[in-house]
């Protein structure tokens, strides 16, 4: 067994192959463009970072989390024992967001499956209530990495070790077959088609670990057997060809592995998702020779997504992620990600036709951090979104008016048509809503819950919808959160605020109320609990102050503390430092 990492070994080869070396310059010359720049707004959003408090003691994880507490307004959750002690203070925040950070020994597929459950109860209905991602890493340096990245990037260039990658929804790429020799289809960055090709090599392990290493790919698609370290890269049976690994004894390194025995390192430093589409266990993290752990190591992996349980003829989870990632919407990897499940969720529990048991509702991990934008890049030509989406709110009446549209942009089935076909639309709502009552609709069923609104307007006994179609929902809510009113500031913005902060003595908290409202006002620690309630009951309206004396108790440590305002129809939040 050799060890390298040279291409000019394979470049020289492929030379010899003619058009498909040629393709490859073409793409990676092509697939090469500066990092997005993510400074538009996105508005109010809340970020919960929950970790276990022995890990919490480890000053380099705290490192970590420190890092996450600067980079959003996050809050933090720690706790020992079972992480439901903390459910219902996590519920109380209602974040948008949720980072689990945590050693890679705890990261198993148990807390996977624990992290599903966790987050469809932090409310009464029974959906997920957070969009999440697992922090994670064998050194503590690559959970830093992902919490410290950039705030997106564009995928603009996909590479599939299966042609089930969606290759056509990309702006450009290349998707080989793992069970036919030579066969491959690339895709140019202004052409909208895709051109089938059979000279590839018929082993493609020494192509693909190239192609990777080219700094030129941010979406990596895989298929076929597989398990917690290896990817076995032709189907149904490994043939001729070789896998991809992960090994610990070499410094927890990704790999390919030739069929002749060659080990191929891979070490990419461009940002990158690997999706481990049809793998069995491919995302489970079992010990330090998981593909997991090398991905986030030396390939330069900012979200890994893979199945913890086996993937099987019924599962969904992944199929409905692809679907609201680039085929029917372009939400990012995490937002995709978490429809895909609500979509599976109900489509289980509600006997959407052809839908079946889908067995992997809380089957498949995603690590990496859960608010980084990572979307389908806007450039090049590629096929049509399945439809539009547009949310119109009215937020001058006593109760918000929200109305969705959905406008079949093409001919199509928007619900579930398959494994890996389409998924029901849903829509991220732009904001957090409560108190919700649905007006009207033109759809089979809907479900608004406080963060997506789902419209089932097709099922598969049905012809395709026309291009043009439209499906309307109209619902009330009062806003938890606000939305941005383009001059920077939020609707219902309480201003609340803490002063001296730090401080060491007492702090004078101050909040603005429109009008005379109950209203509570808490002070938490870290972990979520409630320290002190320092108003629970009817508050005139105008400019009012509280003051926390925090020294007066001998039994608050010096620390980080959230003050949490709660009214009638929103919830704000406010980080103090306590210098005892």
């Amino acid at each position: 067994m050799k060890v390298h990492s040279g291409s000019g070994r394979l470049f020289r080869e492929l030379v010899k192959m003619g058009s498909m070396f040629l393709l490859l310059c073409i793409l990676c010359a092509a697939a090469t463009p500066a990092m997005a720049q993510w400074t538009a707004e996105r508005g109010s959003f809340r970020y919960a970072v929950v970790i276990r408090e022995d890990t919490y003691q480890d000053p380099e994880w705290v490192g970590v989390v420190d890092s996450l507490l600067a980079k959003y307004p996050a809050q933090l959750f720690t706790y020992s024992g079972s992480i439901y002690n903390i459910q219902d203070a996590v519920g109380a925040y209602a974040p948008d967001y949720i980072a689990f950070v945590s050693e890679w020994n705890y990261a198993t597929a148990t807390f996977v499956d624990t992290v599903w459950k966790f987050g469809r109860g932090l409310d009464e209905d029974p959906y997920g209530d957070a969009i999440w991602g697992i922090i994670t890493g064998y050194y503590v340096s690559d959970a830093l990495r992902l919490a410290t990245g950039p705030e997106g990037f564009d995928v603009t260039t996909i590479l599939g070790g299966t042609t089930g990658c969606d290759l056509s929804h990309y702006p450009q790429g290349i998707a080989t077959s793992e069970s036919t020799y030579g066969l491959y289809y690339t895709k140019a960055l202004n052409d909208p088609n895709t051109i089938q090709h059979t000279d590839g090599p018929t082993d493609r392990t020494e192509w693909l670990v190239e192609c990777l290493n080219a700094d030129s790919v941010n979406l990596f698609v895989t298929s076929g057997h597989g398990a917690h370290y290896q990817w076995q890269m032709h189907y149904p049976t490994a043939g001729d060809e070789g896998y991809f690994k992960s090994y610990g004894y070499l410094g927890v390194q990704a790999l390919g592995r030739t069929k002749a025995g060659d080990v191929l390192e891979i070490n990419s430093s461009n940002p990158k998702i690997f999706f481990g589409q049809g793998n069995c266990q491919i995302g489970k993290i079992v010990n330090y020779n998981s593909m997991a752990l090398g991905w986030l190591h030396t390939a330069g992996a900012y979200f890994y997504t893979g199945y913890v349980i086996n993937e099987g003829s019924v599962s969904q989870q992944h199929g409905g992620t692809k679907a609201y990632f680039a085929r029917q919407a372009h939400y990012t990897w995490p937002q995709a990600y978490y429809l895909a499940n609500q979509a599976l969720y109900y489509d289980k529990y509600n006997g959407t036709p052809g839908a079946g048991g889908a067995p992997d509702l809380n089957g498949s991990a995603i690590y990496g951090d859960p608010a980084m934008e990572a979307r389908v890049a806007d450039v090049g030509v590629y096929a049509d979104l399945l439809y539009s989406e547009e949310v119109l709110v009215d937020s001058g009446g006593a109760l918000w008016e929200v109305t969705v549209t959905i406008t079949m942009n093409v001919e199509g089935s928007p619900g579930y048509t398959s494994k890996w076909g389409n998924r029901s639309p849903i829509v991220l709502l732009p904001f957090r809503a409560q108190d919700i009552t649905v007006v009207s609709h033109d759809c089979k069923d809907v479900v608004v819950t406080d963060n997506f609104a789902l419209l089932h307007i097709w099922d598969k006994t049905e012809d395709p919808l026309p291009a043009g179609e439209t499906r309307e929902l109209v619902f009330t809510c009062n806003p938890l959160t606000g939305i941005d009113d383009g001059e920077g500031q939020s609707f219902a913005n309480c201003n609340l605020a803490c002063s001296p902060n730090p401080f060491s003595g007492s702090a004078v908290i101050s909040f603005n109320l429109p009008e005379q409202m109950p209203v509570t006002l808490d002070i938490f620690d870290i972990s979520g609990r409630v320290v002190e309630t320092l108003v629970d009951g009817t508050v005139p309206a105008g400019a009012n102050t509280v003051v926390w004396g925090a020294n007066e108790n001998s039994q608050i440590p010096g620390g980080v503390y959230i003050c949490r305002l709660s009214t009638g129809s929103a919830s704000y939040t406010s980080r103090m430092v306590y210098l005892r």
